[in-house]
C-alpha cells in the first residue's frame, strides 16, 4: 500500500526526506517533487565535501536536480534541501546560498512553484525564504522531535552499498568449486571445432551435467537464495554470469520476469548475441531498450530478491569472478533511479574490470547523468508519499 503521511511544516518535511530517500543526506541537494499538494517523491544530487562552492558548481548541481524533475510527469512545484557539514555559526544566513540561488533561479526559468528552499547545516536548519531565521538558525531539536510518521525505510538489500562478508569455510568451499568448473570448461572450449562460435553459446550446464536452461538456473536462485544454495551451485551460477550474454539474460529476466528470460535465450540460441542487426528478433531490440531504461517499470521486489542473491553471491566469489555481480547490482541500483549507490558498486571495480561490458553501459548513464525513463513514471509497486494538511503546502 502507498503510505501517505502529514507534513505541515518545514520540520516535518526535514523529518521525512531521510525515509524518502532511503538514507541520511549528506553533502547533497535533496529535491522533493510535488504534483498539487502531494509528494511525487525526492532526488539526491551529491555535492563536493562543504557547500563553498563556485557558480559553475552549483549551477551544474541545480542542472541535473531540476533536469530530472522536468521529466517527472504532473510535477509543477519543489523543495530543495541542501545537506551541508557546513555550520550557521553565529550568523543567520543558512550555508549554502550560492546553490540555493542556482536552484531557485532555474526553478523560475522551468515555472515550478517553489514551497520552500532549506538547509540542514551541522549546528542548525532553516529556510532560505525566512527573512526572520534566528542567528545560527533553528535547533535540530525541532526536527528530531516533529511529529510526523515516518516513511518505512527500505530494505536494507535496496540500500546497503557493502557486500557482506562470509566465513572463510563458505568462500574457499565456493572458490574450490569455482576453479574445478572453470578447468573443466576451458577444457570443453579447447576441443570444441569451432571455438569462435562455441565461446559465447556453450552450455555452462555441461560443466556440471546440469541439462535444464539458464532461465530455470536463474530463476530457481531467486527463489531460493544464497543460503539455500550449495557451493557448487553457487560456483555454477558465478561461471554463468561470467558470460556477458548469460548476465544480461539473468538481469533482465531477474528484473522483468522470467517469460523475458525465456524469450532472450530462445533468441540467443538461435541467433546468438551478436551486434544487433536489423534482421535480429525484436527481442534483442527490446534488451538493448531497457539496458538504458527504455521500458516498463521493472519488478521492485524481483529486483530486491535479486539484489539480495548478488550481494551474497559476490560475498563468496573470488576477485575474479566478482566483475558481473557487482556490475549487475550497479545496474539494479541505477534501475531503481540510485545512481550514487549504483557507482558505489563499480568503485569496487578496476579500471581494467570496467571494461565489462554490463560495467562500462552502467558507468556511461552515471556520466551522463541519466537516469530511466521508468523513474519518472508512477508505479504500482507500494511507495511513500507525503501529502500536506488541508490541502495546505508541505512545506
Amino acid at each position: 500500500m502507498t503510505h501517505i503521511v502529514q507534513a505541515n511544516a518545514a520540520e516535518d518535511l526535514l523529518a521525512l526526506v531521510p525515509g524518502l530517500i532511503g538514507s541520511t543526506p549528506r553533502s547533497s541537494l535533496v529535491v522533493v517533487l510535488f504534483e498539487g499538494s502531494r509528494s511525487r517523491g525526492a532526488l539526491q544530487v551529491h555535492l563536493p565535501v562543504g557547500t563553498d562552492v563556485d557558480r559553475r558548481v552549483a549551477e551544474a548541481a541545480a542542472e541535473r536536480a531540476l533536469g530530472f524533475a522536468c521529466r517527472a510527469p504532473g510535477v509543477d512545484a519543489i523543495v530543495p534541501v541542501l545537506y551541508t557539514d557546513d555550520a550557521f555559526g553565529a550568523g543567520s544566513e543558512p550555508p549554502g546560498r550560492v546553490i540555493a540561488d542556482a536552484v531557485l533561479e532555474l526553478a523560475s526559468a522551468h515555472g515550478f512553484t517553489v514551497k520552500d528552499a532549506l538547509c540542514s547545516a551541522v549546528d542548525g536548519w532553516g529556510s532560505y525564504l525566512d527573512p526572520g531565521l534566528p542567528s545560527g538558525g533553528r535547533s535540530p531539536a525541532i526536527v528530531a522531535s516533529a511529529t510526523v510518521p515516518q516513511v518505512p525505510p527500505l530494505p536494507a538489500e535496496l540500500v546497503t552499498t557493502e557486500v557482506p562478508s562470509v566465513d572463510p569455510a563458505t568462500f574457499a568451499a565456493v572458490d574450490l568449486e569455482y576453479r574445478v568448473l572453470s578447468a573443466r570448461l576451458d577444457a570443453m572450449l579447447d576441443a570444441a571445432t569451432d571455438r569462435a562460435r562455441t565461446s559465447w553459446r556453450i552450455d555452462v550446464g555441461d560443466t556440471v551435467e546440469r541439462l535444464d536452461g539458464l532461465p530455470e538456473v536463474f530463476e530457481d536462485a531467486l527463489i531460493r537464495g544464497v543460503g539455500a544454495m550449495t557451493p557448487r551451485e553457487v560456483a555454477f551460477l558465478l561461471l554463468s554470469l561470467k558470460r556477458p550474454w548469460a548476465s544480461d539474460l539473468a538481469l533482465m529476466q531477474w528484473a522483468f520476469g522470467r517469460d523475458l528470460g525465456e524469450e532472450l535465450d530462445d533468441a540467443e540460441r538461435a541467433y546468438g548475441h551478436l551486434p544487433i542487426g536489423m534482421d535480429d528478433p525484436e527481442v534483442f531490440h527490446r534488451v538493448a531498450h531497457l539496458l538504458v531504461g527504455d521500458g516498463p517499470h521493472p519488478d521492485v521486489q524481483r529486483i530486491r530478491a535479486a539484489s539480495s542473491l548478488l550481494l551474497g553471491v559476490t560475498a563468496r566469489a573470488s576477485e575474479s569472478a566478482r566483475v558481473a555481480p557487482l556490475a549487475m547490482l550497479a545496474w539494479l541500483s541505477w534501475a531503481l533511479g540510485q545512481s550514487s549507490r549504483a557507482a558505489a558498486f563499480l568503485d569496487e571495480l578496476d579500471d581494467a574490470e570496467l571494461d565489462h561490458p554490463l560495467a562500462s553501459t552502467v558507468a556511461s548513464l552515471i556520466r551522463q547523468g541519466h537516469l530511466p525513463a521508468w523513474a519518472f513514471r508512477p508505479s504500482a509497486e507500494p511507495g511513500g508519499s507525503v501529502v500536506a494538511a488541508n490541502g495546505q503546502p508541505a512545506a
